[in-house]
């Protein structure tokens, strides 16, 4: 009986020691865990400052490179072809012969110009207007402009005649081959001139009305290779014109600018991106857009770090950047 009464006293003993030692352990772990529950329910901020920077209003649009001249030497006369001189593609100098034509008629060649909008010079000859109409051109788009070769006659018998490059640039659309003959009002060859660009850009009309001439801007893309080129706003076309974006019309205004290459590699016909710039620069402070917050009624407001506490302030936003509002 005795030893039963011991035994069962000492296994009482041992369970107090393991309850007590459970009661230990779960303080232990529900005290440790107190501050992952109390902080889980907090929200949590990250703490930003202000950032004073220079910024520069400007608007960003795209277009593509352009010479400022380009020819098609179109024929008045009946004209045979005798020999040619360039092939299409060639390099060509300004003056340098093309061809030579046996004139049926002794019709000077027309030199029509029909690249270089600031182009200035138009012709004075009667049948003109005419002939760009029957070109496809309109008359206020296109100059015209008569170059008469010399044509000596001795004897009532006409001798070749000469046709030379107007510019300096690339033979864009090859002279008939020798023994072709050649209609009044045909493109004899046509030469793209290789010595001057400009940047033909596109902008919504909203955005049109903050640009002005002599505005700077930087030109990116292939059109300038690898380094951004400068350029002034030179000329903004009057009217408005529809172009697609995507599925939806919207209308858009053309505008001209004058480059300031300093050694890229310009491109005609390739894309550019433009960066014009509409105001001066100034000094402003900016936030980052996710520290600024809003009410149930839109009243915007930021959370101001404090002596252990965060105050919410409500803020009048500005201009918006790319970096920030």
């Amino acid at each position: 009986m005795v030893f039963r009464d011991f035994f069962a006293v000492e296994g009482w003993e041992r369970m107090k020691k393991k309850l007590a030692l459970a009661v230990v352990t779960g303080a232990i772990i529900l005290v440790g865990a107190t501050p992952g529950l109390v902080l889980r329910g907090v929200t949590r901020c990250q703490v930003v400052s202000p950032q004073t920077v220079s910024h520069r209003a400007s608007i960003r649009c795209e277009g593509s490179i352009c010479t400022e001249e380009g020819y098609d030497l179109l024929a008045s006369g009946l004209y045979r072809v005798e020999s040619r001189n360039a092939s299409l593609g060639d390099w060509v100098e300004r003056g340098e012969t093309l061809a030579v034509l046996a004139p049926v008629g002794s019709d000077p060649v027309l030199y029509l110009q029909t690249q270089g909008r600031g182009f200035s010079g138009a012709g004075e000859e009667a049948g003109l207007a005419a002939l760009a109409q029957s070109y496809g051109l309109k008359e206020e788009e296109t100059v015209l402009q008569w170059r008469n070769f010399e044509v000596s006659s001795a004897g009532g018998q006409e001798e070749p005649v000469t046709v030379t490059a107007p510019v300096t640039g690339i033979l864009t659309k090859e002279v008939p081959l020798p023994g072709s003959i050649v209609q009044p009002g045909m493109t004899i060859c046509a030469v793209e001139g290789r010595e001057r660009y400009f940047a033909l850009l596109t902008v919504g009309e909203r955005e049109a009305g903050k640009l002005s001439l002599g505005s700077q801007v930087i030109l990116t893309g292939e059109g300038v290779g690898d380094t951004a080129c400068f350029g002034t706003v030179r000329k903004i076309y009057p009217g408005t014109r529809q172009e697609l974006k995507g599925a939806t019309p919207q209308k858009v205004v053309d505008l001209e600018v004058a480059l300031q290459p300093e050694g890229q590699v310009i491109r005609p016909g390739y894309t550019v991106k433009a960066e014009i710039f509409t105001g001066e620069p100034e000094e402003m402070m900016i936030l980052p857009y996710e520290s600024v917050r809003q009410d149930k009624d839109n009243t915007e407001y930021v959370l101001v770090a404090g002596s252990y506490q965060l105050e919410k302030r409500p803020i009048t936003t500005g201009r918006e950047t790319v970096d920030g509002v």
